[in-house]
């Protein structure tokens, strides 16, 4: 109880009127839940289901997509009249998270996979739960649905959740922030000072920003969530260290990869329906996935780019991967990647050509005003240094491993993470949240 009034007061702080929504929300999906549990009949099931999914997925459509519907698509192709500042639809904090795991919920009771919750409160706190509420990760709920009924603190627990705490705060705070900062000044430039040196620099800066930025976010809520006796599952694994574009979605964002696979891509067919299907299924997912980061054409180029390659690897030349070097299909992998962050990164599509010429040098012209050394200060460039290498698994390492053999080594590391963290988040007004507005 007192969890779940601690979220509500969470999401009343940012949200006010929108808690309401999130409420409505968590009602329900908690009677849909009760329906689906105790009706007999299977026709039934399957129709309330429906019916949750399409409350659910309304939500989302409405308060998500209804601007970009309205001023993109039905303003270009039917000329009507695009929305005005004032009627724009404000998007609610984390309504993708807690519209998935309504979703969730009453799926998997549905499914049988997990029991239904009498409980209203437990079913809120699901929903509601403040560590991962604004930027997830999406949990399961019969990953938890035991963990919600009882669960048990004790030191340890509350030891290795700090730590973790800690450990994604430092990622968010000493990398991200500061190479972002470095990034959004390139972005920022006029077309006439960008360079094909500074457009890789900046790309590489939000590359390495947008996975220690979300992957700290991910730590934190991972930690606070131990700290109170959860045991949330990983939602990162090195994915830059990834052989292939089918291995990246295997340590990338590892909740949503997921949660579309189990509840979209089976459910399609998957690849039980021929090689035509998987391909189309797999576009429609990441089609999907483009969609859910942001009412956008950009992340749409986004997702499908990532499906495009998900395609072709898996039509033959994931077989061909798989004979390289480790390390060429390592570099192969990045580079699909980091050019795919481009994409996400710039809103305005008609800007992406203008980005894409810099970065392969076929526009060479630049009034030389700016250059790479002109960011790349001693602090950038050390922690530029220190992402790029702590990006792959080094402290799985025996060296690493003995180098921090001692606990109490450790422990001052942490401590003196933490109070960088503090020391940069009271001197600093950049703190970007990439991810709120998913």
């Amino acid at each position: 109880m007192v969890l779940f009034f601690a979220s509500l007061v969470f999401y009343f702080w940012g949200e006010k009127e929108y808690s309401i929504l999130v409420m409505f929300s968590i009602l329900v999906n908690y009677f849909i839940g009760i329906w689906i549990h105790d009706t007999g009949s299977d026709a039934i099931k399957k129709l309330v289901l429906g019916a949750g999914i399409v409350i659910n997925i309304s939500f989302l459509i409405y308060f998500k997509y209804y601007n970009f519907i309205i001023n993109d698509i039905l303003s270009s192709l039917f000329n009507v009249p695009k929305l005005s500042p004032s009627q724009m639809i404000h998007l609610p904090l984390g309504i993708s998270f807690f519209t998935f795991h309504g979703l969730t919920y009453i799926t998997d009771i549905f499914r049988k996979e997990a029991e239904v919750s009498r409980n209203p409160l437990n079913v809120g706190l699901y929903v509601l739960f403040f560590p991962q509420l604004i930027a997830g990760p999406i949990v399961r709920y019969k990953d938890i649905d035991t963990q919600l009924r009882g669960r048990s603190i004790d030191s340890e627990k509350l030891y290795t959740g700090t730590v973790r705490f800690i450990i994604g705060l430092a990622k968010k705070v000493l990398v991200a922030n500061t190479l972002g900062n470095i990034a959004d000044q390139i972005f920022a430039l006029e077309h006439k000072h960008v360079s094909g040196s500074l457009t890789w620099l900046a790309l590489l800066c939000y590359t390495l920003q947008i996975y220690y930025d979300f992957s700290g976010y991910s730590d934190m809520a991972i930690g606070l969530a131990r700290v109170m006796g959860f045991q949330f599952l990983e939602n990162f694994n090195f994915p830059y260290s990834a052989t292939s574009i089918k291995d990246f979605w295997r340590r990338w964002h590892i909740s949503l990869s997921t949660f579309f696979r189990d509840y979209v891509y089976i459910p399609l067919g998957g690849n039980k329906k021929g090689v035509g299907r998987t391909y189309l299924h797999l576009l429609v997912i990441f089609f999907l996935t483009g969609l859910w980061h942001g009412a956008s054409w950009n992340f749409l180029i986004w997702g499908l780019f990532h499906g495009f390659f998900l395609v072709i690897e898996r039509a033959g030349m994931g077989k061909i991967i798989d004979k390289m070097p480790r390390l060429i299909s390592q570099l192969y992998t990045l580079f699909i990647v980091v050019i795919a962050w481009l994409f996400f990164r710039i809103e305005n599509v008609a800007d992406i050509g203008f980005y894409l010429k810099k970065l392969f040098f076929i526009d060479t012209y630049s009034s030389l005003a700016y250059y790479p050394l002109y960011y790349l200060r001693s602090n950038v460039l050390i922690t530029f240094l220190i992402a790029c290498i702590f990006v792959f698994p080094i402290h799985q390492t025996s060296s690493f491993k003995k180098f921090t053999h001692f606990k109490w080594f450790r422990d001052v590391i942490y401590l003196i993470l933490f109070i960088l963290s503090l020391a940069m988040l009271s001197s600093s007004t950049y703190n970007p949240f990439i991810y709120f507005r998913f």
